[in-house]
């Protein structure tokens, strides 16, 4: 049995109840489901496609992964806000990540040099609270159901509302719909 105080993680693979048996075991678990989104979404990077594109199939990936391991979603999201230092630090390492992921947004956009330079980090974040609100609510499954709303709102800043839209709604491309 865990004592109260003691920093637990909700762990795939862990213990008959999925939580972890020691705090070491949350540096683990977010090492490796961070490991396994990062190399999701660098395989979309290197694809070559046009920005707007790779972030449609970057974001319909990263719910799809978040819905089929919502305990790896929950680590890398409420988990790491729950651990103290280590967690924020490891929690900003990865909306520092992502946020970059998006910087390239800047050129897409007339006025990407206006934009607040708080803008990817707060997109990042945005994404970040939905899957962990769906996840904390038992709901990850209806994450991939979100991607078109996702797509837009992420690409809204860079290249407008009607071009987001039209992009987010944009099924027919190769790799759009995730590999399950």
């Amino acid at each position: 049995m865990f004592a109260a105080d003691e920093p637990t993680v909700w762990v795939a693979g862990a213990g008959m109840d999925g939580r972890a048996e020691q705090s070491g075991d949350f540096a683990s678990a977010f090492e490796g489901a961070f490991a396994r989104l990062q190399v999701l979404l660098e395989m979309v990077c290197v694809s070559g496609d046009p920005w707007p594109k790779r972030v449609h199939v970057a974001i319909r990936r990263t719910l799809s992964f978040a819905a089929d391991d919502p305990a790896a979603a929950a680590v890398l999201t409420n988990a790491a806000l729950t651990q103290g230092a280590d967690g924020f630090e490891r929690y900003e390492r990865l909306m520092a990540y992502l946020a970059g992921l998006l910087e390239p947004g800047r050129a897409e956009s007339p006025h990407g040099v206006d934009l607040p330079s708080t803008t990817e980090r707060s997109l990042a974040g945005g994404v970040a609270t939905i899957v962990a609100n769906r996840v904390d609510r038992g709901r990850a499954e209806e994450l991939p159901e979100l991607s078109a709303e996702v797509v837009q709102f992420i690409l809204t800043p860079y290249i407008g509302t009607e071009e987001a839209r039209r992009i987010a709604t944009a099924a027919d491309w190769p790799g759009s719909q995730p590999d399950r």
